[in-house]
């Protein structure tokens, strides 16, 4: 079965078939109706994960599904080739993409552990990589960056991230250069975090500009919470 993996090709058909009768050896269920499940699965020696909108409801797979992994996608093929993105193996189906499986954890599981100031220098220069190839985060969390038991760093979920392409126009440019803040500031914030530093002054440090298009981005996501029914109005 070695040859069923592809570089997001014509192949990906058959990754779908050789997976369709294979249960998953692990699942993680999406938090709530917008979050994808991910499965995970063992073919051989072959370790894959998968990211699916499959088991939500019509209209949310349909939609947002849809969308959400059409996008996501294009960024893994935008980022082809950065060591710290899993290997994209194909979207296999509307609703499904396929990666490398990595051996690693995110690092919220490091939530009150003190890391090294060395992990996060590595992480800005991945971010930088990202930026480069016109490709912006937009929504860096530490449940999307994983720390694995050697030291490698993982950036996984890249669903939100905004892809400017090869010619942006005015509008697709401004919106980049936002989101690339946005990312200073989230990576800013969560260094602060897991090195013992004040998160709050961590957004001021970025830029002014970058502070204040954080502050405008938290108010929206509360908003987008709260209609998920994560808050109260």
């Amino acid at each position: 079965m070695g040859n069923i993996i592809s570089h997001a090709g014509d192949d990906a058909v058959l990754l779908s078939e050789s997976l369709a009768d294979v249960e998953p050896v692990r699942r993680i269920e999406g938090r709530n109706w917008t979050k994808a499940d991910v499965e995970f699965y063992e073919i051989d020696d072959l370790r894959i994960a998968v990211k699916t909108y499959q088991p939500r409801n019509l209209v949310a797979r349909n939609t947002l599904g849809r969308w959400l992994i059409r996008r996501e996608a294009s960024a893994f093929r935008a980022v082809a080739g950065i060591e710290a993105v899993p290997e994209f193996l194909g979207r296999i189906g509307p609703f499904s993409i396929a990666t490398r499986w990595v051996d690693a954890v995110p690092l919220r599981t490091h939530t009150g552990d003190h890391l090294d100031e060395e992990i996060f220098d590595r992480l800005a220069k991945i971010v930088t990589q990202f930026h480069d190839r016109g490709v912006a985060l937009a929504d860096l969390h530490h449940r999307d960056v994983l720390l694995a038991d050697d030291g490698a760093l993982f950036v996984l979920d890249l669903a939100t991230a905004w892809v400017a392409g090869s010619r942006p126009g005015p509008l697709s440019r401004y919106l980049f250069e936002r989101f690339c803040e946005s990312d200073r500031v989230n990576l800013a914030r969560m260094r602060a975090r897991f090195t013992g530093g004040d998160p709050a002054e961590a957004v001021g440090s970025v830029s002014l500009t970058a502070a204040a298009w954080h502050r405008r981005g938290r108010k929206a996501k509360a908003l987008l919470d709260r209609l998920r029914g994560k808050g109260r109005f």
